[in-house]
């Protein structure tokens, strides 16, 4: 009776915490100051903050957590292996709670067998956020005759769908880089229906460098705002954009630049993860070019933005 009281209180205490808003703050510098690219966001059930990271040297797909977004763990690795399908490295994780005690991991990596550029969506499953997370043997889905798949992440709307939203890969063939969305089912990774065009790159190579990638999706006061990146991932033209709808499924519309080089001493910020807490506020999570210039050497630091402003179909970092 004691023990059950007390778990009870606790979570209560946790969930209180984390419906509380979040004071307007970008980080001070990086999170997390190393290596850490292409880091998906993760708040748990109970309270606590997760953020996983593309392969580096802290392992296949690094970890690392927090309790106030601001202090984080030292990396470790969580994925057992990139799949019987992959080979090489994992790209853009994404990890989502779809249900108490299933975790689904959503990423990106190369065939078996296939070119360099030869990409497809892959999901993995743990019991707990901190791994081990198994991959399934077979990918979710694969577009090789575009270019192939990259930069998946989850998405919940307000009635309770899950959704997967990914970037195909057509500047890998000179083609096209729509994003795309589509639903799945309760385990999170069963696909339902068909896929959605959200946005693609525009016409000039000028606007967007030549492609849109990194989409990360977000529900605030009956708007969509969809947050990706443009240009090279490689150069300090790398940025985070948005376009926003009234409905999940578009058309969105493109709005303009959220955040690019310079601004809080950024340098190449993109690929970002935006999640709504509670509908309480907006968190963001991001990377940026360690050397200030670009990815080379020693990578890209994570670096985070809490209780983002988001009204009437304007996003901004703060305001």
């Amino acid at each position: 009776m004691f023990s059950t009281t007390l778990l009870t209180f606790l979570g209560a205490i946790a969930t209180l915490a984390v419906a509380t808003p979040m004071k307007r703050t970008v980080s001070n510098g990086a999170a997390i100051n190393k290596n850490f690219a292409d880091p998906g966001l993760m708040l748990n059930s109970n309270g606590v903050w997760y953020a996983y990271s593309t392969t580096s040297s802290s392992g296949l797909v690094p970890m690392s957590n927090s309790t106030n977004f601001k202090t984080w763990t030292k990396p470790t690795n969580v994925l057992t292996s990139v799949g019987a399908w992959a080979t090489g490295a994992v790209w853009d994780p994404d990890v989502r709670e779809i249900s108490s005690g299933h975790y689904v991991m959503y990423y990106a990596a190369r065939r078996n067998g296939g070119p360099s550029n030869d990409h497809c969506l892959g999901v993995a499953t743990a019991t707990h956020p901190n791994g081990p997370f198994t991959p399934k043997s077979t990918p979710l889905m694969c577009d090789l005759a575009s270019g192939g798949l990259i930069g998946i992440t989850g998405f919940k709307a307000p009635d309770g769908r899950l959704y997967v939203v990914w970037k195909v890969d057509g500047n890998s063939i000179k083609g096209k880089t729509p994003i795309k969305i589509q639903r799945v089912g309760a385990n999170g990774y069963d696909l339902q229906g068909t896929a959605t065009t959200l946005i693609t790159n525009d016409a000039s190579s000028s606007v967007d460098g030549g492609l849109v990638e990194a989409p990360s999706l977000v529900h605030w006061n009956g708007w969509y705002y969809l947050f990706y990146s443009t240009h090279n991932y490689n150069t300090l033209k790398y940025d985070i954009r948005y376009a926003v709808s009234r409905s999940v499924r578009g058309p969105f519309s493109k709005v303009g630049s959220f955040l690019t080089s310079g601004d809080f001493s950024t340098a190449g910020p993109g690929s970002t993860t935006v999640l709504n807490i509670q509908d309480k506020y907006v968190n963001m999570a991001f990377h940026s070019d360690i050397n200030g210039k670009n990815s080379s050497g020693a990578g890209r630091a994570m670096w985070t933005i809490s209780n983002i402003c988001l009204s009437g179909g304007v996003a901004k970092p703060t305001c």
